[in-house]
């Protein structure tokens, strides 16, 4: 089912998650371990192969961690509002967010990704990293069950709240498009450039510009536009005078 690279490295993916805390010993599915691991790009290096790949695990965080993050959240913060409550659950589910606990844990080290993908930045886009979380969550719940879904979540998503809470909560977007109509009565504008493409001339870098009444207050390089329109907000936001 697996190609024998990836199985010469089931060692290294129960080894990082026994690093991570992971109780190893009560894994019963290898095999869906295995896949929660295998981004749905590796599978062009076998086109001649039916490779499992974790896209179908990103469908079950989607109600496991949201269940587990409401939870933490109202048991935690007895004083806080619903509207309160669900601004953090937003800050902690987002896709930053879970792209940053990717970092922290090391995760893009241990993914299979196409090689064609490996010469760019794929490694540590944000969009891989927090699909691949995804999906390990997701496999930890229906391999390991809540418990072990619950406690990984605590400790490596719940943990950023502190954090969050240092920042503003709404989108720097939103942030700075308040603040303008406030001063001027108009809305930010953005320019987009496809600023770098790969050899097969897929866009790999975009550069954002954001304006107001025509003067550039930010600008910001991403290879996904929308975090290059996010970033670059905050770039006007943090620097505005």
């Amino acid at each position: 089912m697996f190609p024998k690279e990836v199985i010469e490295k089931k060692e290294i993916l129960r080894n990082y998650l026994k690093d991570l805390w992971i109780d190893v010993a009560k894994v019963k599915d290898e095999d869906l371990m295995i896949q929660a691991f295998i981004h749905k790009s590796f599978a062009k290096d076998f086109p001649k192969k039916r490779i499992p790949h974790n896209e179908r695990l990103e469908f079950v965080w989607d109600a496991v961690l949201w269940w587990i993050i409401a939870e933490l959240l109202y048991k935690d913060h007895p004083d806080l509002e619903e509207s309160q409550l669900t601004l953090y659950k937003i800050a902690l589910v987002k896709e930053e967010t879970l792209a940053d606990v990717a970092r922290n844990i090391n995760l893009g080290d241990v993914i299979f990704l196409w090689r064609g993908e490996e010469k760019t930045w794929w490694r540590d886009k944000d969009t891989i990293l927090a699909d691949s979380l995804e999906a390990l969550i997701g496999y930890l719940f229906l391999d390991l069950w809540a418990e072990e879904a619950e406690s990984f979540v605590k400790k490596y998503i719940y943990s950023m709240l502190d954090e969050i809470k240092k920042r503003p909560i709404k989108p720097y977007k939103s942030l700075l498009q308040e603040k303008v109509q406030k001063l001027y009565k108009v809305v930010p504008e953005y320019k987009d450039y496809e600023w770098e493409k790969d050899e097969k001339w897929n866009v790999i870098l975009y550069k954002s510009e954001v304006f107001v009444l025509g003067e550039k207050k930010g600008e910001w390089f991403w290879p996904n536009k929308k975090k290059a329109q996010e970033e670059a907000a905050k770039n006007a936001y943090d620097n505005w005078s």
